[in-house]
């Protein structure tokens, strides 16, 4: 299975890299290299997974949200290793997404994570989030999802997300990862 996953990321990552549009050659921003940086510290770097899973799904202009919203679901579900068989595919909530577009910081506090890491959410969203004061504090674990926060928020890929839309992905991807990397792939990627 592993196998399968690497030969799909190698394919998705040379099939990006094959890109022609202008923003490829674009110059990297300072957010990008800061977000790129951070992702770089994490282990097993789930923000370029989730990057690499992003990138590798194209949006049919010809389908409906709906449409589309189940495509995504689908690729996701392809992409990502499962290491519980029982249910293995992860089904999005219309209603959970549809509640996410509109969640602002305060939805944070129902999150199932230590007061630290929520203390530590706040401040990637504020812009105020300091990786040595993170790394000291939290277990591995919440650490290693605050650093693809962190990252996630201050990587808009030249894509002109605005602090809104940046903050409810990010907190879209802290929602999912409460269940798993897949369903914080699926609710920040919608």
């Amino acid at each position: 299975m592993n196998k399968y996953f690497l030969w799909a990321v190698a394919i998705a990552a040379l099939c990006s890299a094959c890109e022609t549009d202008n923003e490829a050659f674009a110059p990297e921003t300072k957010k990008q290299t800061i977000a790129l940086q951070q992702a770089k510290s994490a282990e097993a770097n789930d923000y370029q997974m989730y990057q690499s899973i992003l990138s590798s799904f194209v949006y049919n202009q010809d389908e409906t949200y709906a449409e589309n919203l189940l495509r995504f679901e689908q690729h996701v579900n392809q992409y990502i290793p499962h290491s519980d068989e029982t249910t293995p595919y992860k089904p999005l909530d219309l209603k959970q997404i549809a509640f996410l577009t509109t969640a602002d910081a305060g939805y944070i506090e129902h999150f199932n994570y230590s007061a630290t890491a929520k203390t530590m959410m706040y401040a990637v969203l504020n812009q105020r989030y300091n990786d040595e004061t993170a790394k000291s504090t939290l277990e591995p674990q919440e650490y290693r999802l605050v650093q693809t926060l962190a990252a996630l928020y201050n990587d808009n890929n030249g894509n002109g997300y605005d602090d809104d839309i940046r903050g409810r992905r990010t907190i879209a991807f802290a929602y999912g990862a409460q269940y798993s990397f897949t369903q914080a792939v699926l609710y920040a990627g919608q």
